[in-house]
């Protein structure tokens, strides 16, 4: 590939990361509502992630790199959503006023 062509995949890749990652900041600190926070962070996060490793694997350039880069993203995309599930139950098992900041559908 050639490497004008690689940089910018890469550039624009980390780019667009960390630009995600940029606007997980701001939703967190837009919303009032701690789960509302927790799912702008968290979404963000994903996103953001993916596509920080995927310029990353164009900036390697060689496939030497892959397996481990691979093996981070799916690390991270395993462990993000779990702590942020965590942390939302944690939040709603010790606030009392959560109940008025969101509706519930009642299953039956």
């Amino acid at each position: 590939m050639n490497e004008t062509l690689r940089f910018a995949l890469a550039a624009l890749f980390l780019g667009l990361g960390v630009g995600a990652m940029l606007l997980a900041i701001l939703g967190t600190y837009r919303f009032r509502f701690v789960m509302n926070r927790l799912h702008c962070a968290a979404v963000a996060d994903t996103l953001g992630i993916f596509l920080i490793v995927l310029g990353l694997l164009f900036a390697a350039g060689s496939l030497e790199y892959a397996p481990k880069l691979l093996l981070l993203l799916g690390l991270l995309w395993l462990g993000s959503p779990v702590a942020s599930r965590l942390v939302s139950r944690l939040e709603l098992s010790t606030d009392e006023g959560a109940s008025k900041h969101m509706e519930r559908e009642d299953r039956t």
